[in-house]
C-alpha cells in the first residue's frame, strides 16, 4: 500500500465482520543496546467523533490501556504463535462494573512486533461475550476456551501491512476510530479479545482454522503478539515461578493494565489448530500448555502482563468544573499571567480556565508557554478543551534537579507556537514543542507531578500532604498587541558543537534524540561552496578548492527513522529547504525525506556541494538497504556560515524560519552526525584566519562576531586557552591577528 497514506476505513455493519487497510505502524522503538519497549505520543494519535448514543454530547474516553505508557517492567513477546486469547476486564475502569447505561465502543489500538523477510499477512480481532468463553474449556476440563457454536459479536481485519520488513521491532497503532461504532452487550463490563495473524485475504467471517492462521512464511517472517504491564502490579512472593496456579488464583494478583483490568492468564493456540485448548490450572511448564501465565524475575520482581491493547468507549460529557478565570476582557492578557496558591489535602488541584483570541501558530506568529516554576515542589497540569476531553498534558522539562528531561522530578512546562525562547535555569527551551492551539476556550488542572488526568475531567491528584504553593506562569501574545520577539539560536547537548568544519570527517559523540525531542549540532562552513581558485594572501601560493559537505549519521540507531534539517545562523532553512533524504536504512525507500510513514530504519543524509559523486554511505549492522549516493541533492551552494543541524525522527515538522523543528514521534533513540568536507579552517600557526586563505580580514571577522556573541562557542577561542569560550580574551587575540591582516 502507499505509505504515506495513512488509513482508509472500509464502513461496515455494527456487529457485521468488516475489514480496516491501515498504514502498519505509528511508532517503533528498538535500540541497539535496549530491550524492546513502546513509547508513543497519545495526543498525536487519538481520535475525536460524536455519534451513537450520546449524540452531538459524545467524548471518546480510554476504558482499557495497556499500551500507550511506557512499561513499569520491560515488556516482552511471545514466539511462533499466531494465535491469542485475552481477557479484558474493564473494571476498575470508566466503564466498569458501577456503569450505569449503554457501552458503546468506539475505537481502538493493538500492537505487534516483526522479524524477518518479507511476506504478506493480516490481522484479525474478534470480541465474544465472557459467557462464551471458559479458562478451562468451554463445558469441560480440556476442551475449546470458547463455544465452538458462539459467534463474535465484532471482527475487525486489519489489511495493507508493507512487506518491507524492518528487523527486530515493536510497533502499535495509536488509537483510530472503527469503522462502525459497537455496542457491547448489556450489562457486561468484561470481553475476551481473540486476536490473530491471518494469511492475507482471510474473510472475516470465516472459522480460524490451521490454514488460514498465519504460518505458511512464519519461520522466515516471524509476526509476535507484544505483552507488558504498565501498572507495577506484580505476582507476588506467594507465587513461584514453575508452579501451577489456577486462573482464579492468578486474577487475585491485580491488573496489569491501566484503566481496566486483565488477568496475567492467557489463551496460546501454539500448534495453528484454530482452537485454544482448555485446564484447570495454568502453568509456565512446557510448550504444551495452551493456558499460560507469566512468572518470571524482571527488574527483581515477579510480575503480571497482558497483551498491550487499548479500547475506547464513548460517554456523555460532563458540566464543566468551577474554574478560576485567568481572562481579562474575554482573553487571555498577552505577556506574563501568573496565578499562585495552595494545594492541600482537601483541595489536591486547581482548575483555571483561559481564552485565545487567535490560534497559537507559526502561521499567525503566536506563542503561548506555560511551567509551573517557582512552586515548591514539581507541580504538573493537563489542559482541556471545553468538551472535557484533554488537549495535552505536561512534561517536566523545565529547571530541576534531574539532567534528563522529561521527568516528574523537574518544573513541568507546554510550548505552543513559534520557536525558540529561553529555558528556566536548567529547563529546556520553549520551542512550540507542542505545536498549535487553536484559538478558544480552555481549562487546565493543576496538580502535584505524579497526578494522573483523563477526559471527563478526571484529575487523580497526589497528596501534598502539608499545604505546598503553587505557581502557574503564562507568556504569550494570544491577542497579538506584542509581537514574538527574536528567536534564540537552539540549545546544544554536550559535544553538539563540532566548532569549524576541517576537511575530512568530524564525528559527533552519542546524541540522545528524547520522545518529540529534536537534537541540535552546530558547526561552521568557513567558505562558502564551491569556493574554487583561491590563492593564499599571505604567499600568493594555489588555495585548495572546497567543493562539498555531507551530512550522514552512521552508528545511529538503525531504527530510528531519521530526518535532518539545515538551518543557517539567523534560524532559516538553509537553501530555502535543505530537509534530508533518505540514506540507508531496512528498505528502499531512498527517493526522499523518510517522512511520517516510511518503513523504519532509515538514516537520513545531506549533501551539497559540485564534486562528484561521494557513493553511498556503507551500511550499519542490521542494515539491508544502501541509501542515495551523496551527489549533492541539496543543492550545489551553500553560503559560508555557522550552522544549526536539526535531527529528530519519523513524523518531523519544520517550519522555515526561528529554528522551528519539532516532532511528534514517541521514541528516544541515538543519534550520531558524521559532518564530512574539504572545508579550509584555520591553522594552527593563523588561528583567527578561520576560513584559512592566509589573512585574516573581514570574512573572518564575520564569523568571529558570531563566535563572540555565542560566547560559549569553542570556534572562537584562539588564546591559547582551550575553555571552550569565546571571550574578552579571544576578542583580543584576534583584534591583533585582525590589525596585521596577513598570516605569516
Amino acid at each position: 500500500m502507499d505509505r504515506k497514506k495513512f488509513a482508509l476505513m472500509l464502513l461496515g455493519a455494527a456487529g457485521a465482520a468488516c475489514t480496516v487497510a491501515m498504514a502498519d505502524e505509528t511508532d517503533r522503538v528498538l535500540d541497539r543496546s535496549s530491550p524492546k519497549k513502546v513509547l508513543v505520543d497519545a495526543k498525536d494519535s487519538f481520535l475525536r467523533q460524536s455519534a451513537g448514543t450520546f449524540g452531538d454530547r459524545a467524548i471518546n474516553i480510554i476504558i482499557f490501556d495497556n499500551s500507550s505508557t511506557s512499561f513499569v517492567h520491560n515488556a516482552f513477546s511471545i514466539g511462533t504463535c499466531s494465535h491469542i486469547l485475552e481477557d479484558i476486564n474493564l473494571t476498575p475502569g470508566p466503564y466498569g462494573t458501577s456503569y450505569a447505561g449503554t457501552r458503546t465502543i468506539t475505537g481502538m489500538e493493538y500492537s505487534y512486533g516483526l522479524t524477518g523477510s518479507a511476506a504478506a499477512w493480516d490481522m484479525r480481532f474478534s470480541f465474544y461475550s465472557p459467557n462464551q468463553v471458559d479458562w478451562a474449556g468451554f463445558g469441560a476440563p480440556g476442551a475449546s476456551m470458547i463455544d465452538p457454536s458462539a459467534t463474535p459479536y465484532y471482527t475487525l481485519t486489519v489489511t495493507g501491512f508493507d512487506t518491507n520488513i524492518c528487523p527486530g521491532f515493536t510497533t502499535r497503532t495509536g488509537f483510530f476510530l472503527l469503522p462502525s461504532s459497537v455496542e457491547m452487550p448489556a450489562g457486561e463490563s468484561r470481553l475476551w479479545l481473540d486476536a490473530a495473524f491471518v494469511e492475507p485475504g482471510t474473510p472475516g467471517t470465516a472459522a480460524l482454522t490451521s490454514t488460514n492462521l498465519f504460518q505458511q512464511n512464519i519461520a522466515t517472517t516471524r509476526t509476535y503478539f507484544f505483552f507488558g504491564n504498565n501498572t507495577g502490579s506484580l505476582l507476588g512472593a506467594t507465587f513461584v515461578a514453575g508452579t501451577s496456579y489456577t486462573p482464579t488464583q492468578l486474577d487475585a494478583a491485580g491488573s496489569s493494565a491501566s484503566p481496566g483490568d486483565g488477568t496475567p492468564t492467557y489463551g496460546r493456540d501454539i500448534n495453528f489448530s484454530g482452537t485454544f485448548v482448555g485446564q484447570s490450572w495454568a502453568s509456565t511448564a512446557g510448550l504444551t500448555n495452551e493456558l499460560r501465565y507469566i512468572n518470571a524475575v524482571q527488574a527483581g520482581t515477579t510480575q503480571t502482563v497482558s497483551y498491550a491493547f487499548g479500547l475506547v468507549g464513548s460517554a456523555d460529557s460532563p458540566p464543566a468544573p468551577t474554574a478560576t478565570s485567568l481572562n481579562s476582557g474575554g482573553f487571555l492578557p498577552d505577556g506574563i499571567v501568573q496565578a499562585s496558591g495552595n494545594l492541600t489535602t482537601a483541595n489536591k488541584f486547581k482548575w483555571f480556565k483561559f481564552n485565545t483570541q487567535n490560534e497559537i501558530s507559526y502561521a499567525q506568529t503566536t506563542f503561548m508557554d506555560i511551567d509551573t516554576e517557582g512552586s515548591a515542589v514539581p507541580m504538573a497540569f493537563a489542559v482541556y478543551t471545553p468538551d472535557s476531553q484533554i488537549f495535552d498534558i505536561s512534561e517536566g522539562r523545565g529547571d530541576g534537579p534531574e539532567p534528563l528531561r522529561p521527568s516528574d522530578l523537574d518544573n513541568h512546562q507546554i510550548s505552543y507556537g513559534v520557536a525558540r525562547r529561553p529555558g528556566v535555569g536548567l529547563g529546556e527551551q520553549y520551542s512550540g514543542q507542542e505545536g498549535v492551539l487553536p484559538a478558544g476556550e480552555y481549562y487546565m488542572a493543576l496538580a502535584l507531578a505524579g497526578s494522573g488526568f483523563g477526559d471527563g475531567w478526571v484529575v487523580q491528584g497526589e497528596d501534598p500532604v502539608v499545604p505546598t504553593a503553587y505557581a502557574l506562569n503564562f507568556n504569550n501574545n494570544n491577542r497579538k498587541t506584542i509581537p514574538a520577539g527574536p528567536a534564540v539560536s537552539p540549545a546544544l547537548a554536550v559535544g553538539a558543537d563540532m566548532a569549524i568544519l576541517n576537511g575530512g570527517t568530524q564525528t559527533t559523540p552519542d546524541q540522545d534524540v528524547r520522545a518529540r525531542g529534536v537534537g541540535f549540532i552546530r558547526f561552521s562552513l568557513t567558505n562558502p561552496l564551491p569556493t574554487t581558485g583561491q590563492f593564499n594572501q599571505s604567499d600568493s601560493s594555489p588555495l585548495s578548492d572546497v567543493t562539498f559537505l555531507d551530512i550522514t549519521q552512521p552508528g545511529s540507531s538503525v531504527v530510528g527513522e531519521w530526518n535532518m534539517c539545515l538551518y543557517n545562523n539567523n534560524g532559516l532553512l538553509a537553501n530555502g529547504t535543505s530537509i534530508s533524504y533518505a540514506g540507508a536504512g531496512f528498505n528502499d525507500n531512498t527517493g526522499g525525506g523518510d517522512g511520517a510513514y516510511g518503513c523504519g530504519g532509515t538514516f537520513a543524509q545531506l549533501s551539497y556541494g559540485t564534486a562528484p559523486s561521494r557513493g553511498q554511505t556503507p551500511l550499519d549492522p542490521d542494515q539491508t538497504t544502501l541509501g542515495k549516493p551523496l551527489n549533492n541533492q541539496n543543492g550545489s551552494t551553500l553560503n559560508g556560515d555557522q550552522y544549526y543541524l536539526a535531527v529528530t525522527m519519523g513524523t518531523a515538522l519544520f517550519a522555515n524560519e526561528r529554528w522551528g523543528a519539532r516532532s511528534t514521534r514517541g521514541s528516544s533513540l541515538t543519534a550520531v552526525i558524521s559532518l564530512t568536507s574539504d572545508n579550509r579552517g584555520p591553522n594552527g600557526g593563523c588561528p583567527a584566519d578561520f576560513n584559512g586563505d592566509g589573512g585574516v580580514d573581514d570574512t573572518d571577522f564575520v564569523y568571529f562576531a558570531k563566535y563572540y556573541n555565542d560566547l560559549i562557542n569553542p570556534a572562537g577561542d584562539i588564546d591559547g586557552s582551550l575553555d571552550g569560550f569565546t571571550d574578552d580574551g579571544d576578542f583580543a587575540v584576534f583584534a591583533v591577528a585582525y590589525d596585521a591582516l596577513i598570516c605569516f
